[in-house]
Parts: C-alpha cells; structure tokens; sequence
C-alpha cells in the first residue's frame, strides 16, 4: 500500500471560538434544552485520507437541528457564525502562512448554500436534489471534528443511502456522461505540458474507475463501501472486479502518477499538476531515474494502461467523436465554450452557452432524464447549425431553449423521427417570431400540425369544423376552450404566413383576413352562446377589424346596436357579459383587448344605443372623423332584417350628408392633431401615427371614398378601387402596403404589440423582411416622405 496518507483528525473544533461564540450570542439548546452540536465532515483528499502538500480541503459543516435557539439567534444564524468563524481562521495568512485554503462548494446548493445545514434538512436536500456528482462527493465523506456521534449518524442516516442507493439505469446513464466530460477534458491540451491530474491516463481517470465501481457494485456489496482508492482497489481485487495483477499494476501507476504530482507541487511551492516538458529531466532525477527517456518511458506506460481501465468502465455502445462544442458543454467549459461560439459567429456567447449547458446540469431547475440528455448532445451541433443559417442566430437559439425547456417541447424536439425540414421551419419562426415563439413556447403541442398539416391560410369552415372538435374533446372551461382555439387558429395563421412562398403583399393581404376571420368566428360563436341571437340586435366592427385587415395583437373596435328601448334592457347585460368574456385573463391568456372609442360619445356613451339614438347622433351630432371611422363599419353578427335596416342608416350617414372644402380641412387638421402625439425620440418611427405613415393612407382613403360614396370597407380594397380613377394614388398605396409590412413583422419580433419602431427593433425586422438595416431605414423613410406627398396633394390644398 502507499506512504501517501493524511492525519486521522486534521484539528478539533475550536474550542476558544465556540466558547466565545456561546459568550457572545448563547448556548445553541434544541426545542426539548438538549444542547445542539455540530461536526465537520471532511470531503475529497481529506476525506479519503490522500491529502496532498498544498491541497485545498473541502470541508461540510452539518448541525443537529434548526428547531431551538442560541439567545436571539436561531440554531442556523448560530452555525453559521460559528463556522465563518473557524473557515477565517483556517484561511488567514499570517507571517507563518495559511494553514489551509478551505473549500466548501461541495456542501448542499454550492456556493449559494448555506454555510451549515440541519442533519433534517441535508437529508432532504439529498433526496430531492443529489445529483451524481454529488454521490461520488460524499462517497469520500469522513468525521473531522465536533461531534462524532452526530457525524456517525450523518453517515448512516444521509450519506449510505445517498451514495450507495439501487444501480439503476439512470445511475449508469449519469456515471457515463461523467465520463464523457472527464474524457472531454482530458484531451485539453496544456501549451506547457501534461496535466498530471486530469489529462488522459492521469490521476482522474483512476479515481473515477475506483470510485465509479465502488458506487455501482457498493449498493449490494457493503465490504466494497470504501473511499480511500488504495484501499478500494485492493477490496476490488478481494470480489474479483480486478484481477490480482489489475490490482498490482493500477495501484502503482496510481503511485507513480501521484508522486510526481507531490514533485511538481514541491518543487513549484503550487497547487498545481503540469508537468513541463523542459521539467521532465529534473522530475526524472527526483523520482529516481537512469535518465529523462527512462522516465517518459514510464509515465507513457502508466497512461496507457490506467487509460485502458478508464475506456473499460461503461464503454459506449456506439463510439461517437465529439466536436469542440459538445465537449465544452459537458465539461462546463464556459471560457472555451464562449471562445468557440463567438468564432461561428454568435454575439450574446455567455448566455448562449449557459442556454446550451441547462438541460445536463440543470442550474435553472429544469431536469431532463439521461435518455433526453444523451440525445440532446447528439443534438447540439444541428441546433447551433441550424441557429446559425437563420435569420438571426441568437435570437433563435433562445427562443428555442424556451420551447425545448417546456416538457412537450423537448418530447417534440428529442422525437428520434424528427425530420431535418421540421427544424428547419422551427428555426425560421424561432429567428424572425418572438411574439409567435412566445405562443409556442407556451403551446409547443401546436407545433406539429402546424408545421405539417396546415400548409395555407384558413377559411371560415375550417374554423366551424374544428371548433366542434374542441367543445366534443377538451374538458376546458368555455373561457379557456376560446381561448386555446384562439391560440391554436394564431400560431397556425402565423407559421402559413412566415413559412408559404408567396408574393409578400398577397402573402400580408391573406393574413389579415384570416385573422380577421377567426376574430369574426369567436364573436360570431360567442354571440350565440351569450343567446344575443334571441334578439333584435347587433354588433359591428370598426377600425382593423372592420376593414378585415387585424394584425397580431390588434384591439377589436366594437360597437352593438338594438332595435328599441325594450330590446335594449334585455341586452344590456348580455353584452356586457361579451366584453367581459372577450377581456378577462384566465391561466389562458385573454382572448382579445376591445376598444368602444369608436361609438356614439365615445368611452363615456351607451354600451348598446338604440337604432334611434344612431339616428338622431348621426344626423345632428356626429363630427368629420366619426365619418371616416364609420366606412370601415363592418356587420359581424345579429339580426339580419334589422342588419338591412342599420346599413342603410351608415350609408346615408356617410353619403348624404355634404362633403366639401370644410370637411377635407376638417380631416387635414384631425390628422396634423394625431401626428402631434406620435411616438418621437432618437432612431424612433412611428409607423402609424408618424409624419406619412399608416394614418394618412387610411385617411386618404377614407376621405376619398365618402367623396365617390363608394361603400368599401377594406382599407386595401379601398386604395386598389380608388387608384383606377386616380392613378396617383399608386404611390401611396406602395407606400401604405410596405408600411403594413414592415408593421406586422415588427409585431411578430415582439411579444407585445406596437407600431413603433426604435433603433433597437431595426436589425431584426430587417433580418425578418431579407432587407440590411440601413436598407430598411432608408426605404421607410423614402415611403414615409411619399406618402405625406400624395396625402398632401389631396388633402392640404
């Protein structure tokens, strides 16, 4: 056996420091006035007893209960104090040196843990959180100090059945990816030398066979529950895991191996384990031999065969090189890891590789089985890949870690039948969509279909069909039915929109009607199931939704009408229930935000007017823009007599009535009002408010059908029915469509809805739309300064 060996007790606990820590702050007494005790457990070299000159110690300090008091102090504040105390101690440099560099981050939770823990809760945590690193930490657990009994039970009661629990497939799946990550960094290599510890055939490797087999064999074989490696291999020997030879010849190459690291450590006065290539004839001559070929001659052999009991331990079913990235990732190698992916071309390295890290050490909670983590480091060079040919690399990377990090849609990802196209579209959305990331992220069950049943945009009785389905099939309050119909409809109009080859304009124009007409089929559903059909009533819709042209996130401009004053009492409720269902936020989301702005007095004025009240408003009362908003006046649902009826007041509201110079100055100065709110700041556009954006196409439009009492709802329709008698409106139309564009894919880079365009928004709205930043900036300001030119033209003469 070997000479390397440590001190039985490296100290007792300090008794000056606990006496005046009971001085200072009180006895530590339990509930029941026992007084509580605390010990020191030794882990790593100290705990097996093969301490090195210049080692760290790792150290675990663990309390007899967190129930009772020391003074003012609770049981965990007093420990805590207390072994603060004793690691200062043991840390401080003094004209003598230190006497030892204390190591705690193999305690519970790490260096955010706290620094002693209740036997109850270690216990716990164990259970709940050991992981299998942390079974070959404890596997070298040894009483140091304090209370002996209490360390005893500690062993009994939290390490033996942590370290030495059943050798399931999970346990041989977690010890073979440790594996892989120390045959990862064994093959770093050192620009000095060779890493005696941790380089291949080193010192690691034969700690990790010994240790690797004692934990596996250990659980049904108690003589084989050993953590000093001398000892443990010669145990090994005993049940016939090594052959006496075996044995013979890894415990000297374990020696030999750690001698030279004692060398190399007393020679440096470091804790450190590179042998230098200029320093091989000087490490010869210390360890005893003819010469420097001699040497290497040895250390050569060593490696080879402690190599070759490594590659023995559960060897893969499938020998799979790994590349570069693979590598850092199982090692933790942030420093290599960033350096590889800012060289593939990722900006935001830190937390990419963090990202990628997660679902093997789960520092955001979130666990993966081994069979997951296996095929998820298969995984990872197609993922960067497939980042790195989309639009926007990091970008996609994250949003598709939020996917992946939901259960279904690691289920979905890790589907060993998963085709190359599939991830392929994935990464398009995940790259130009935050918005619809978002929605998959939450819903990754949607993906599939979507992705491979749906391939164009849908119509009205695809909506009915399924709809049907979901009321037969899903045990979801109505709320939450609407609401995941409403999701499911969204993402599916989405991916058709990013995914479908398509002229660009066709492609938007298609999109606003489906969503306006899923939009149409939720109000038109929930107007039955509220029984509003049971009445002379109706509800139409103004703004986006009125002209069929809603974007993502979108409000709906809602407005009901009734026939009469009795109608009125029965359906006042009802429609306050619409709004209400329409509005609310349940575990679902919310299905839509509603704006009644648009009705008779605005937000102050009745919910349900009656078909009088319209009358008399729109004749004695309603003002120029009330105008304009009404030609987007579309019938979504109610009554059809009374439908005929109501359409012909909107008609004669809008065409009867004179519209000369004074109403065209009127809508002139209404729109220099809403300019004068738009969005400003540095690098900001405002897309619809802003001097010739969105607005002033709708208000030329608007203004110029009232002027040919052309009854047109569609903002769109409008501009292509008008341009045949004024053919100048070409340009403005150009101009509104590219705007609409550049609109909905800014909607679709964020999670919420905005027309606003900043500095910040460019780069990716101009990756989404094949365009280069400055290439985008230009052209919107170029159709900006178009469009006011053609609304001028009409409207400010």
């Amino acid at each position: 056996m070997s000479t390397l060996t440590s001190p039985t007790r490296l100290w007792k606990l300090p008794t000056r420091g606990f006496k005046g820590a009971v001085e200072k702050f009180g006895k530590p007494l339990e509930e029941n006035g026992k007084e509580a005790t605390a010990t020191v457990i030794g882990l790593g070299k100290l705990g097996s007893e093969e301490l090195n000159y210049y080692s760290d110690v790792d150290l675990m300090f663990i309390h007899s209960t967190d129930k009772g008091k020391a003074g003012n102090l609770s049981l965990n504040d007093f420990f805590q104090r207390l072994f603060q105390k004793v690691v200062k101690l043991l840390n401080a440099q003094t004209p003598e040196g230190v006497p030892y560099f204390v190591d705690l981050d193999l305690r519970p939770f790490g260096k955010s843990g706290p620094l002693s823990m209740p036997l109850r809760s270690a216990e716990l945590y164990y259970e709940s959180y050991g992981r299998i690193w942390e079974r070959f930490a404890l596997l070298r657990a040894r009483y140091c100090a304090g209370d002996e009994e209490l360390a005893q039970k500690f062993m009994k009661e939290v390490v033996r059945p942590f370290v030495f629990g059943p050798a399931d497939y999970k346990l041989v799946e977690e010890i073979r990816l440790m594996k892989k990550r120390i045959e990862a960094e064994a093959k770093k290599k050192f620009i000095k030398g060779y890493n005696v510890k941790t380089g291949e055939g080193g010192i690691r490797e034969v700690e990790f066979s010994v240790q690797s087999l004692v934990i596996l064999l250990g659980s049904k074989t108690p003589i084989l529950r050993e953590s000093n490696t001398y000892r443990a291999i010669y145990k090994l020997m005993q049940k016939g895991v090594f052959s006496s030879e075996e044995a013979q010849k890894l415990e000297e190459s374990y020696t030999f191996l750690r001698k030279l690291e004692h060398r190399i450590q007393l020679r440096e006065c470091l804790q450190t384990q590179v042998l230098k290539e200029s320093d091989k004839e000087t490490f010869a001559k210390f360890l005893g031999f003819e010469s420097k070929e001699e040497f290497e001659e040895k250390l050569k052999e060593t490696r080879a065969f402690v190599k070759s009991v490594f590659s023995q331990i559960l060897p893969e079913r499938e020998e799979e090189e790994l590349d570069e990235l693979q590598e850092a990732v199982i090692m933790e190698d942030e420093e290599s890891g960033t350096q590889i992916l800012k060289q593939k071309g990722f900006k935001s390295t830190r937390q990419i590789f963090t990202l990628l890290s997660e679902p093997l050490y789960g520092s955001m909670n979130v666990h993966f089985t081994e069979k997951e983590k296996k095929l998820y480091i298969k995984l990872i060079p197609k993922l960067v890949n497939l980042a790195l040919s989309s639009q926007n690399p990091d970008q996609s990377i994250k949003n598709f870690f939020k996917f992946f990090f939901n259960p279904t849609g690691r289920r979905v990802i890790l589907s060993e039948h998963k085709r190359e196209e599939f991830l392929e579209k994935l990464f398009t959305v995940f790259s130009v969509s935050d918005y619809l990331s978002h929605l998959v992220a939450r819903n990754p069950d949607l993906v599939e279909d979507a992705l491979t049943l749906y391939r164009d945009f849908p119509k009205f009785e695809d909506f009915k069909r399924e709809f049907e389905k979901y009321r037969e099939t899903l045990n979801l309050s109505p709320e939450n039915l609407y609401r995941r119909f409403k999701t499911v409809w969204e993402v599916r109009i989405g991916l058709v929109y990013l995914l479908k080859e398509e002229d660009r304009y066709e492609k938007l124009k298609k999109l606003y009607i489906s969503l306006s007409t899923l939009a149409d089929f939720i109000l038109s559903n929930l107007w039955k199931d509220i029984t509003l059909e049971e009445n002379t009533a109706l509800l139409y819709a103004l703004g986006k939704l009125g002209s069929r042209e809603l974007n993502f996130n979108s409000d709906l401009d809602l407005v009901f009408a009734v026939k009469s004053l009795e109608e009125k009492e029965k359906v006042h409720e009802k429609a306050k229930e619409l709004v209400r269902f329409l509005t609310a936020h349940t575990t679902e989301g919310y299905l839509y935000s509603v704006d009644f702005r648009l009705r008779p007095m605005g937000s102050k004025g009745e919910l349900v007017p009656t078909f009088d009240f319209y009358k008399k408003y729109f004749e004695k009362e309603a003002r120029t823009w009330e105008r304009l908003a009404w030609t987007r006046a579309r019938y979504i649902t109610g009554n059809e007599e009374f439908k005929e009826e109501f359409e012909r007041l909107i008609e004669n509201f809008l065409f009867e009535k004179p519209w000369g110079e004074k109403e065209k100055r009127e809508v002139y100065e209404m729109r220099m009002k809403l300019q004068s709110v738009a969005k400003r700041g540095r690098g900001v556009v405002d897309l619809k408010l802003g001097e010739g954006g969105i607005v002033d196409g709708e208000f030329l439009v608007q203004y110029l059908l009232i002027k040919e009492k052309i009854r047109e709802t569609s903002m769109i329709r409008g501009f292509e029915v008008l341009m045949e008698k004024y053919p100048r409106l070409k340009e403005a139309y150009d101009s509104f469509m590219f705007l609409r564009l550049v609109e909905t894919h800014l909607r679709l880079s964020k999670e919420r809805g905005t027309s606003v365009l900043s500095e910040q928004d460019i780069p990716k709205v101009a990756l989404s739309l094949g365009m280069k930043p400055e290439e985008l900036k230009e052209s919107i300001k170029e159709k900006m300064k178009k469009m006011r030119e053609v609304f001028n033209e009409f409207l400010a003469q």
